[in-house]
């Protein structure tokens, strides 16, 4: 399951506020929002967004394109991180092959 706590964390402030600017909403809603859907996901993406929603007062709108970004930002995290780890394989692989 993903831990969109992490999620919130590792992309910061700033890329929040990126990710709500187009939503309508300022820097500090948007964090507001990415905690509250960050504390109430539990695997269940509708729970989180009614939860959040009762909790800022958010459209349920707003916050799921925010889920969905949230989402996206770690689906493509993790990609990258898989990537890196098989190119870091991959070079040790060649690096006995090679034998250096």
């Amino acid at each position: 399951m993903i831990d969109l706590g992490k999620v919130v964390s590792t992309l910061g402030e700033q890329t929040i506020a990126e990710i709500g600017e187009p939503l309508g909403l300022s820097s500090d809603q948007s964090m507001r929002a990415a905690r509250a859907l960050a504390e109430n996901f539990t695997g269940n993406k509708d729970q989180a967004i009614d939860a959040a929603a009762k909790e800022t007062g958010i459209g349920k709108e707003v916050l799921e394109a925010m889920m969905v970004k949230l989402l996206d930002n770690a689906k493509d995290a993790a990609v990258d991180h898989v990537k890196g780890q098989a190119a870091e394989a991959a070079k040790g692989m060649f690096a006995k092959f090679l034998g250096r």
